[in-house]
């Protein structure tokens, strides 16, 4: 099957769109492996280059961007910003119907992924004031209906744009994302634990100690830059585990003859930890309580009964400090819940948003400047059902002109062309 005025059949269009949005290779990557499939087995000659297949994505995303989407009453917004180099950030919108939801997700205890989604919004914003946000989402709703739940986490503009939003629309449930709300919690209590913050300098030092050495293998995990508090319990199980090994393990494993300086070596650079070991054990009690919940809520959804589930978990190791931490937990749940009327269901998390971020930003790394472009429309090819006669109606429907057009219109002269435009006038 070959689109109209198209050299290349939509098997290998789609052949290598798959690539990329599956595969995560690169373009370079896809004309050398179609080069070399070909001559080697097929002796079909000319394979598609790589800005053949850069242009391909940008039609085919830019055609499911402007696709018209279906009109519904039951749509859950899935809201979030990404952002990369530069003042611009791009608002995006997923939706799923509740119908999806509770009739193919609930029912098999698992997570959204990015198929059972549609990307319903790409807004690229200079600004990202509630009242920009609140514009954005009245836009969408004439478009595709009235959303019932809205779920995101609680930044600040991203905050205040959807209670403007919902002040005008008093059915809507707002969510406040599980993962989120549970990173914020164990923020709360962990940035005010001065043992805590030891710990995690003592991590840091420890690290630099071991890197270069035979010790290596022993190195606390690396701290995340941001949202560090997503992670705590990789922390913690490390902790945890070197103390439950023993050290003539360690030192077997270490791989020298001389243990006696080896022993010692250990001893110097982790005999810090038993200091710790109480403290683990409550952090690391910490963490499970805040992963039982989002594990339920993710796989269950949220509902009048959740607390009543979550309650249900026997954890004997509670102490009178982490009972006051369990009840906040409670307390997200009967806020979260409180709007629910009936015996309904709705999603409690966005974490798959955040995860198509993650593979927008691992095909984004590799442009010359981290910041915003074409490669914003891989969030689109993600959420596709990717058909050829989806590929054909696409490459039959948007032209490469369309696609600057568009980059031209929302994002203007890109910083590379800049940096271009700068360097080759005469000083």
């Amino acid at each position: 099957m070959n689109a109209k005025n198209h050299h290349y059949t939509v098997d290998i269009v789609l052949m290598s769109i798959q690539l990329v949005v599956k595969c995560g290779t690169s373009f370079r990557g896809i004309e050398k492996t179609l080069e070399l499939f070909f001559n080697n087995f097929l002796e079909s000659g000319k394979t598609p280059s790589f800005t053949c297949i850069r242009k391909w994505l940008g039609r085919i995303g830019l055609y499911e961007l402007n696709r018209k989407k279906e009109y519904r009453s039951d749509w859950i917004f899935i809201v979030d910003f990404t952002l990369e180099l530069g003042k611009q950030k791009a608002l995006v919108v997923l939706g799923v119907s509740q119908q999806h939801l509770v009739e193919k997700i609930i029912p098999s205890k698992r997570g959204l992924s990015h198929q059972d989604v549609e990307l319903l919004g790409l807004y690229i914003m200079d600004s990202t004031r509630g009242e920009n946000i609140k514009e954005k989402l009245d836009e969408l709703t004439l478009r595709v209906g009235k959303p019932i739940q809205i779920v995101a986490d609680h930044s600040s503009d991203l905050a205040r744009g959807i209670k403007l939003y919902k002040q005008e629309n008093e059915d809507l449930i707002y969510t406040h994302d599980v993962t989120h709300a549970m990173a914020l919690l164990l923020k709360y209590e962990l940035n005010s634990d001065d043992r805590y913050q030891s710990f995690i300098k003592k991590c840091n030092i420890c690290r630099q100690q071991l890197q270069q050495t035979e010790l290596s293998f022993l190195s606390p995990p690396t701290q995340r830059s941001q949202c560090r508090y997503f992670n705590v319990e990789r922390l913690t199980e490390w902790g945890l585990n070197l103390l439950n090994c023993s050290v003539d393990t360690l030192v077997e494993l270490a791989g020298n003859s001389e243990l006696n300086v080896i022993n010692k070596k250990i001893r110097e650079k982790l005999g810090w930890l038993v200091d710790y070991q109480p403290d683990l054990i409550r952090w690391h009690q910490m963490t499970l309580l805040t992963r039982t919940i989002e594990t339920q809520l993710k796989k269950s959804g949220i509902n009048q009964q959740s607390l009543t589930y979550f309650e249900k978990n026997e954890f004997t190791f509670l102490e009178s400090e982490l009972l006051n931490f369990e009840q906040s937990i409670c307390d997200y749940i009967v806020i979260q819940s409180s709007h629910i009327k009936d015996r309904k269901t709705f999603l409690a998390t966005s974490d798959v948003i955040e995860s198509l971020f993650g593979k927008y930003k691992y095909f984004s790394s590799r442009c010359p400047f981290k910041e915003m472009g074409q490669m914003l429309l891989t969030i689109c090819l993600s959420t596709m059902n990717l058909t050829n006669t989806v590929v054909k109606n696409a490459l039959e429907s948007i032209s490469f002109s369309d696609v600057e057009a568009w980059l031209a219109e929302v994002f203007g002269q890109s910083m590379l062309s800049k940096r271009k435009t700068l360097f080759s006038e005469e000083c």
